[in-house]
């Protein structure tokens, strides 16, 4: 089972061994409140117990850390019976890179591509890629270095259209879907953590510590 809540939609995809996918789109405000619904009405659809899968996967960011949090209590919650349980973590900007490398897979080839996800108004947390293979980020990155770090890359999706638009950059950029087998490759592609280890990507400190540790100066 994947969980994916920092992506456009929240996503939630069981695949099992047939390759038959069963998959929930949540969307609009709020849309937290309703992975336990989706995540139910999946496992009612699939008819497989918590029992029978497997591999458990998660989004850890980069993204809202509210709805990383409920992705993360939520899976707490379900497992709570399995507190040995290990599973898979992986980043969101790697399935928008990987989809628009299947579906762009031509003109994408020896080119840069960049994924920038709303961190503040002035900063992105910014994934850049050679292919397939991340090569920076994800990590924060605040305006004034926007230009320098994403020369000669092609960005991504709808977020990264707005930092083009507000920062007047020349970059070109492509739009995609996501992919459901690319969050497939994505999500078992990385190490696994125990349950209770579960934590979002922290790519930013709060801004009361930065204010402070810029006035010690």
């Amino acid at each position: 089972m994947i969980i994916s809540t920092t992506l456009k939609d929240i996503v939630v995809i069981l695949h099992n061994s047939k390759n038959e996918i069963y998959k929930k789109f949540i969307t609009g405000k709020n849309s937290g409140n309703y992975l336990p619904k989706a995540i139910q009405e999946i496992l009612i659809e699939s008819e497989v117990s918590l029992n029978g899968i497997e591999n458990f996967c998660i989004d850890i960011g980069p993204g809202s850390f509210t709805g990383i949090r409920i992705a993360i209590s939520t899976l707490q919650g379900i497992l709570i019976n399995f507190p040995k349980k290990e599973v898979y973590t992986f980043f969101s900007s790697d399935v928008v890179n990987l989809s628009a490398q299947k579906k762009y897979a031509n003109y994408l080839k020896n080119k840069k591509t960049a994924v920038l996800k709303r961190a503040r108004e002035n900063a992105a947390y910014i994934s850049i890629y050679r292919g397939i293979r991340r090569i920076f980020g994800p990590q924060m990155v605040f305006e004034q270095k926007f230009e320098e770090l994403l020369n000669n890359c092609i960005l991504l999706n709808e977020e990264s259209s707005y930092f083009k638009e507000k920062n007047c950059l020349k970059n070109d950029i492509l739009y995609t879907n996501i992919d459901e087998q690319a969050i497939i490759k994505v999500a078992l592609g990385n190490g696994k953590v125990k349950i209770k280890n579960l934590s979002p990507l922290y790519l930013q400190k709060p801004i009361a510590v930065e204010n402070y540790e810029k006035n010690k100066l």
